[in-house]
């Protein structure tokens, strides 16, 4: 068995290109799907968003320049140019900071009547909050309004500022920036006074006179400005500077679609991650991993799906089933041989640590396997409290094992045969009460003596017993089984509760043949995933990384 069990193990612990292409192949209904809504979405926003217009205007300033010392002007020259340098940047500060100054918005707010403008007079959610713990002043939201789409920039170290106004009109735009440099000019003459002006050699230009110079050159003029001054006035611009559309609907779904592909590569690896722990988990071998199979309420239905190896036999669970029977096959169980010197039947008990983990439709779809590859197989329910196979595949019967248990009558007379899978059935018991209790029954002498008559009738019996936490009679049976296949739901059942149920069989822990997981996707699946199955992985993958952190 271990020989087996270690190429799997083998297998399921790479990750390469392989594994990355089928995450993503096996998800590619959210891959593509998710950035296409995406981009549909971010498409819908960025329509009813209005264009943005921006006009620039642009400034000569020409700042007052404290002369350095004389001293400081022998001593070091170009510290000197320094020192003129930065009075002049600190000058140019104070008047940038003058034109975003209350008197001047003030002036252009009166001007061109923008109290009376819808485009600035919408107050946002949050202005309309804060108004009920705080009064603004009068004309404090409408300056704060046009201030935020005003825009003051130094054009690198010379006296020229740009002055940027954006709106949803461009020539609305072009007014109001044109404004705000008109009234600037209006509110502060020139500083410029001879008296200051810094004692430099004939012809000698600062560092920012010589920028200013070239650009002045740039825009085709030879003169030099002298005193504050609109260099270029703004025109109403041809184009909206925004909102990239294009660009927006692209990135977002680009990004998106990162992310999709992210999320596909993180569930893959946390399943396999996941499946790689049940043997470190559970102290057995991983044989398989298969989809729930919860009893439905349709009696119909509940028939299908204990004989889902009949039903659908190309189907995942159907496979499952296989593979599971393939590897039972493989494992030598002829102790009862060695023993007795001939060969006697197998006892497989099919055990959960939990209710509706999926073991009885398990153990019956195992014992239908057995059934149609031409053995003489015998399907027990061994669950007498429960009865769930008993109920699914005879609902009419009148007696079973238990009822012959407690008459002393020949086990042989409540089997049945199913005419279409030759598999041989054994109910738990009828619908009338039995004035015989379970535990008494199962550690009865009686019941052992039936297990071993039967086993030299049948080459296969497969148990269905009720599950090991709950109750001891799981336990009890194990001690007649030759084989145990572990059933837990991997994504319900806590992995503590199912060690536990595990080492609840003590010494005969060893015949546990292997895990089986339900609730889970087939790790070798390589079908396109639904949505509700992509949403229903996520959900559980969240969950169960929450219980590991909790833990």
């Amino acid at each position: 068995m271990d020989q087996v069990a270690a190429p799997k193990a083998k297998r399921g612990t790479r990750f390469g290109l392989s594994g990355a292409r089928s995450a993503v192949v096996k998800r590619a209904r959210a891959v593509a799907g998710v950035p296409l809504a995406a981009a549909l979405i971010a498409a819908a926003i960025v329509a009813v968003i209005p264009d943005r217009y921006v006009a620039s205007t642009m400034i000569q300033t020409d700042p007052l320049r404290k002369a350095p010392t004389p001293a400081v002007e022998e001593e070091d020259p170009a510290l000197s140019d320094t020192l003129a340098s930065e009075a002049e940047r600190k000058e140019i500060d104070k008047q940038m900071e003058f034109l975003r100054s209350a008197s001047i918005l003030d002036a252009v707010i009166t001007e061109l009547h923008l109290a009376d403008d819808p485009e600035f007079n919408k107050r946002s959610m949050l202005s309309r909050v804060m108004g009920l713990f705080r009064s603004p002043a009068p004309g404090e939201e409408l300056r704060a309004a046009i201030s935020n789409r005003l825009s003051i920039n130094r054009v690198r170290s010379t006296f020229l500022v740009y002055v940027q106004f954006t709106s949803t009109d461009g020539a609305k735009s072009a007014r109001i920036a044109n404004a705000i440099a008109n009234q600037f000019l209006a509110q502060r003459p020139s500083p410029i006074a001879k008296a200051a002006v810094a004692v430099r050699k004939p012809g000698e230009l600062s560092a920012s006179e010589r920028m200013f110079s070239s650009l002045v050159e740039k825009y085709g003029s030879a003169v030099t400005f002298a005193g504050p001054r609109i260099v270029n006035i703004a025109g109403s611009p041809d184009r909206a500077a925004g909102p990239k559309r294009i660009r927006i609907v692209a990135i977002t779904g680009g990004l998106t679609l990162l992310l999709t592909i992210m999320l596909a590569l993180w569930l893959e690896r946390e399943a396999l991650l996941r499946t790689r722990k049940v043997e470190k988990t559970l102290a057995c071998p991983h044989m398989i991993s298969i989809p729930a199979m919860a009893p439905p309420s349709d009696p119909l239905a509940s028939a299908r799906g204990a004989r889902m190896i009949v039903a659908e036999p190309q189907g995942i669970y159907a496979d499952a089933v296989r593979k599971v029977c393939n590897e039972l096959g493989q494992r030598k169980s002829d102790e009862a041989g060695h023993e007795t010197g001939h060969e006697t039947g197998r006892v497989i008990l099919v055990a959960s640590a939990l209710p509706d983990e999926g073991s009885e439709i398990f153990a019956s779809n195992i014992a239908h396997y057995f059934a149609v590859s031409a053995l003489q197989t015998l399907l027990v329910d061994c669950d007498f409290r429960g009865k769930g196979l008993t109920r699914e595949l005879t609902p009419q019967i009148s007696g079973g094992l238990l009822n012959q248990i407690a008459a002393r009558a020949p086990i042989e007379d409540a089997i049945l045969r199913d005419g279409l899978t030759g598999l041989h059935f054994l109910p738990a018991s009828g619908p009338a009460p039995i004035p015989l209790a379970v535990p008494t029954a199962i550690r009865s002498q009686e019941f052992s003596s039936a297990i071993a008559g039967l086993k030299s009738r049948f080459p296969i019996i497969v148990l269905s017993a009720p599950p090991l936490l709950p109750i001891s009679d799981a336990r009890v049976l194990a001690e007649l089984a030759d084989d145990i296949v572990f059933l837990t739901a991997w994504h319900r059942t806590p992995q503590s509760l199912a060690r536990k149920a595990l080492t609840l069989l003590e010494a005969n822990q060893k015949k546990v043949v292997g895990a089986v997981l339900t609730d889970v996707a087939e790790d070798q699946a390589t079908g396109i995933m639904s949505f509700a199955a992509i949403f229903d992985e996520i959900r559980r993958a969240a969950r169960i990384s929450t219980i590991e952190r909790a833990a």
